[in-house]
């Protein structure tokens, strides 16, 4: 009996790894091929992204009963992810950057006006309200955005990171389970480890310097720039899924949703990304474009 329900939690890990490994694939073809077409694609594909990680994130933070201004989330994210393709219709590339202050801004404030004059069948707001109607936006608007700004430079800018990150996920998740012994953080993610991370980061090296070197004549030539990457991808995108399980962890769940069956969530899926992107978008645009 006991060998028959071994085999059977065998059986049931195997058909999950599969699941993920098939899900992980197709997410990462779907980003990729956006990212290929870029412009009104890469656009359509990010607003879709950004709405249902919305939902997501107000699900997580009702969980905890705080209140948000719903409308505002949306209203902001989709208006950074408009502002960051202007450059796609003619804009000067630093325009979205320097309206991006002004958003910002603009965004806090008017949650406050938002909640403050909300309807009175609403409850009055709280500083919880108040803080996660500016997580929102900046967490699913803001930062996403800048995806868009770093193809606007050229694919491979935007695929190595993209790549880099994939390859650190699933080395960090496969890593941890067979080289796991010491706990990264156990009050926030109990399953993630020190040798999952290490795992993650050589990885997210490796493929970061193959690529940098494939590309190498947009990188000046330049292998350190596939290092930096790699050192970006490797430790902030371990941070950014530290923090949505930071999230799920004070609210109490497992998964952001379950739209992706094994792999949980989109904000499951893009919290890695949310964390790095916009760092890559301002290291390429200083140090291999630039001259800082």
């Amino acid at each position: 009996m006991i060998r028959m329900v071994h085999k059977k939690n065998n059986i049931l890990e195997t058909n999950e790894q599969f699941s993920r490994v098939i899900i992980g694939l197709i997410v990462f073809l779907v980003i990729s091929f956006s990212l290929y077409c870029g412009g009104f694609v890469l656009l359509l594909i990010l607003l879709m992204i950004s709405w249902q990680a919305n939902t997501e994130f107000l699900n997580i933070v009702a969980t905890k009963g705080i209140n948000p201004s719903k409308k505002w989330i949306r209203f902001m994210s989709i208006l950074f992810i408009l502002t960051a393709s202007l450059a796609t219709i003619g804009y000067a590339h630093d325009v979205p950057i320097k309206l991006f202050i002004f958003l910002f801004i603009f965004g806090v404030v008017g949650s406050f006006f938002r909640l403050i004059f909300r309807s009175k069948k609403d409850h009055l707001a709280t500083i919880a309200d108040l803080s996660t109607s500016v997580l929102g936006f900046v967490y699913t608007g803001l930062l996403t955005g800048f995806i868009i700004l770093l193809r606007d430079y050229g694919f491979e800018y935007a695929f190595i990171p993209i790549t880099s990150i994939a390859f650190c996920d699933t080395a960090a998740y496969y890593g941890g389970k067979l080289f796991g012994r010491h706990k990264l953080k156990p009050e926030i993610s109990p399953k993630k480890t020190l040798e999952g991370a290490i795992s993650g980061l050589v990885l997210s090296l490796v493929s970061a310097m193959s690529l940098v070197y494939l590309f190498s004549p947009s990188f000046n030539n330049n292998m350190a720039h596939g290092i930096a990457i790699g050192l970006f991808c490797g430790i902030l995108s371990q941070f950014g899924d530290l923090f949505e399980s930071l999230l799920k962890r004070d609210a109490g769940v497992k998964d952001s949703s379950h739209i992706l069956l094994s792999h949980g969530g989109v904000l499951d899926r893009i919290d890695s990304y949310i964390f790095v992107i916009w760092a890559i978008y301002f290291y390429i645009s200083w140090f291999v474009i630039g001259s800082f």
